[in-house]
């Protein structure tokens, strides 16, 4: 009988240390998507309810505080749209977030507006273009259409217009075909004139007129929050592990519109405190501490990171690694690893574990670059790269479509176990 039980017992601690949790991870996507968390950004304080919500897990898991809180207050200033947002063409209403996206860099305006039409029939060059620089449009909206139009000066300078008015016109529609997606690093200042985004298939046949009412607030030195706990490792608690991943998304589009962000990035936030939850059961307290960063503000600019690194609450020389964990939902097609090729030692780590276990069918290295929230700690020499998952079963990104619901987490458990396997090799 003791022998039964000590297998039991054996067996037990087995599935208990190498459990991942789906269902724990599905309840942390779903609430963090949830309509009252407004898109995670910083209308209606939905950035710092998520925090708040992120807390509350560390505080259930019993995770460690480098100071008296789980919050590292930060402030930026950002504009916003929470109220009316309305468009009309012709005598089309419009509706946001599927039909239209007006630019976060946009003022607030209410009026009527005469349509100038720029397509390929009157800009195929940029000697076409000099032709209507001359033209006076400052009451007007320029409407774009970049559909036939392939000369490279004339479309850089269509992609300028996102920080200077070549036009000197009101505002500026641009055509879009398929979704439209949207984004809000652009917010950090605002431009005296608008821009739109506008779906093909939605426009009337007649464009002679688009009456706008988009009410702008610019959020000046507001407070947002990243949120850091830490495990203590029970062999070298003076050195790290680092997980990274952003919570915050794009926020809201006028009243009634908001983006979730299931896969951008609740899903790499819920594997970052999904493994948490996997080191607070004390028989699988680390040999080196754990730190576990959820950062704000990286749809602006890896703000949230950028703070926590110039002003760490652990010591960054005491950093052995840093992951930074972004859009986890698929995985069929493996994963990618930023700044494998800095790292080269530590991606071969990933490429044995996953060459001995079968984890998932590739793992893509990939070079340096600065795009997600491992920059600025990779900036001051922290060893540190990015992962992401790859697949064609869910490509929603930066649009009101990244829903939970639609989320398949392919290949999560995988990932999960990967990177448990990972720390395990030290």
């Amino acid at each position: 009988m003791k022998k039964i039980l000590s297998l039991l017992v054996i067996l037990t601690s087995f599935f208990t240390s190498n459990a991942q949790d789906v269902k724990y991870a599905r309840y942390l996507i779903d609430s963090l998507c949830s309509p009252s968390f407004y898109g995670r950004a910083y209308t209606n304080n939905g950035a710092n309810k998520a925090a708040d919500f992120i807390a509350s897990e560390f505080r259930y898991l019993n995770l460690q505080k480098f100071n008296s809180s789980y919050y590292q207050p930060y402030y930026l200033s950002i504009n916003s749209f929470s109220k009316t947002i309305e468009a009309e063409i012709g005598k089309t209403k419009l509706v946001a977030g599927t039909q239209f996206m007006v630019s976060l860099s946009s003022p607030s305006v209410n009026n009527d507006f005469k349509l100038f039409r720029v397509d390929s029939t009157n800009a195929k060059t940029k000697s076409d273009l000099d032709k209507i620089f001359k033209k006076n449009l400052k009451n007007k909206v320029v409407l774009i259409d970049r559909q036939n139009i392939t000369d490279k000066e004339v479309l850089n300078i269509f992609n300028l217009l996102r920080n200077k008015s070549f036009f000197n016109a009101a505002g500026y529609v641009f055509i879009n075909d398929g979704k439209l997606s949207w984004g809000t690093s652009d917010g950090l200042n605002v431009n005296d004139y608008f821009r739109i985004n506008v779906l093909r298939s939605a426009l009337p046949s007649k464009l002679k007129k688009i009456k706008l009412n988009i009410e702008a607030e610019y959020l000046d030195n507001y407070q947002t929050n990243n949120v850091v706990a830490y495990i203590k490792g029970k062999v070298f608690p003076d050195s790290f592990f680092v997980f990274t991943a952003h919570f915050d998304h794009l926020g809201q589009m006028g009243k009634d519109v908001y983006f979730p962000g299931a896969n951008d990035n609740a899903s790499g936030s819920a594997m970052l405190i999904d493994i948490a939850k996997y080191y607070s059961d004390s028989i699988n307290q680390p040999d080196y501490s754990i730190v576990f960063a959820l950062v704000s503000g990286e749809e602006s600019g890896l703000l949230g990171s950028q703070y926590l690194a110039d002003n760490p609450l652990f010591p960054l020389h005491k950093v052995k690694f840093l992951i930074n964990l972004d859009m986890l939902g698929t995985g069929s097609e493996g994963i990618t690893v930023v700044n494998a090729t800095k790292f080269e030692k530590h991606y071969k780590i990933f490429e044995a574990i996953n060459k001995e276990k079968g984890y998932l069918k590739t793992i893509a290295q990939r070079g340096e670059s600065c795009n997600s929230d491992h920059c600025p700690f990779y900036q001051r020499g922290v060893p540190s790269v990015f992962i992401y998952a790859m697949g064609s079963e869910f490509t929603e990104y930066h649009n009101i479509y990244d829903v939970p619901d639609k989320l398949p987490l392919t290949k999560y458990n995988e990932i999960f176990k990967l990177l448990i396997d990972f720390i395990k090799y030290k």
